[in-house]
């Protein structure tokens, strides 16, 4: 079994908040840990504000990894707390960890981001660049304050953006299995009674969506124009919206089951949705209701029932 160890690193939360001396500190993350590494335990040790506090006390940070370390945890995993380092931070202090480690044979390093500054993601490719053998984080990105590290951005960054030289899931090489990345998503978001992010990277729905004519008429040729991968790599699909901004393209992609022939019957339809939208309708997540516009223009629309009157009361 493995058991998670969390001690403190900042000078300051050791003497304001834990009101102990930086040498008693040292003690309790060494016993601690022993303890439990004495019963055959596996053990993490998750450093609390790594980063702050090795910018305020490089000496006692490196201590306290270094107790934990001797004391038989198998990796030291450094925790952005505050979430507030950037990814040059990041990548300079996990190689000053890991270099404070080295004499330590099997002892890995970790990361533990938090999203304060919206860097969560890119500071753990920092330190995994920088030499980190695990990351830490949530699916979604789901956590306190503003979030935790994205899980499912950081497997997809190291899988298809570092040129196939990290494993990122366990038997899994480059994207094989990837596929359910967008499914595992959603998932977590059912689960936890949570609204997806239309735009979340690679998952979202909105991930693989165009709207514009330019890049509705570029993807016909290209979809690598407009798509830094292929959406099906990540079990997303790629959209084609209709609005105000689309042009022939759009609409083309859009028909293009219905065998239209006449060209003038796309422009009509055209029209009409810069028409419509104009005056506030919307036809994003409308799909019957442009549909039945196409039907129209081709001159094939029969409708169900006659309107002979209606009455509103207020």
């Amino acid at each position: 079994p493995v058991c998670t160890i969390v001690g403190k690193t900042w000078d300051f939360h050791v003497t304001e908040v834990l009101r102990v001396s930086l040498e008693e500190n040292l003690d309790m993350i060494y016993s601690s840990v022993n303890c439990l590494y004495a019963e055959g335990r596996k053990l993490v040790y998750d450093a609390e504000h790594f980063f702050d506090g090795f910018k305020s006390n490089p000496a006692h940070a490196r201590d306290t990894i270094r107790a934990a370390a001797e004391a038989g945890a198998s990796t030291v995993v450094l925790c952005d707390t505050n979430g507030g380092t950037t990814p040059e931070e990041i990548r300079d202090l996990t190689l000053a960890a890991l270099e404070a480690v080295a004499d330590f044979p099997g002892v890995t390093v970790g990361v533990h981001c938090h999203n304060d500054c919206d860097l969560a993601v890119a500071n753990s490719l920092a330190a995994v660049e920088a030499g980190a053998s695990q990351v830490q984080g949530t699916i979604n990105g789901i956590g306190e304050r503003c979030g935790n590290a994205d899980l499912i951005s950081v497997v997809a960054n190291l899988t298809f953006k570092r040129g196939g030289r990290f494993q990122a899931l366990e038997g899994n090489r480059r994207s094989e299995g990837l596929e359910g990345l967008t499914e595992l998503s959603r998932f977590v978001y059912e689960t936890a009674n949570l609204q997806p992010r239309s735009g979340q990277a690679f998952v979202g729905r909105s991930a693989f969506a165009h709207k514009g004519g330019m890049h509705a008429h570029a993807m016909q040729f290209a979809s690598s124009s407009y798509e830094h991968i292929d959406p099906g790599l990540v079990g997303n699909a790629r959209r084609i919206l209709v609005s105000e901004l689309s042009g022939r393209s759009n609409i083309a992609a859009l028909t293009a089951g219905r065998d239209i022939k006449d060209p003038e019957v796309n422009k009509r339809v055209l029209e009409e949705v810069v028409r419509l939208e104009a005056l506030g309708y919307q036809f994003e997540a409308a799909q019957a209701s442009f549909d039945l516009l196409v039907q129209k223009a081709q001159g094939v629309f029969c409708g169900h029932f006659e309107r002979i009157k209606y009455n509103v009361d207020c």
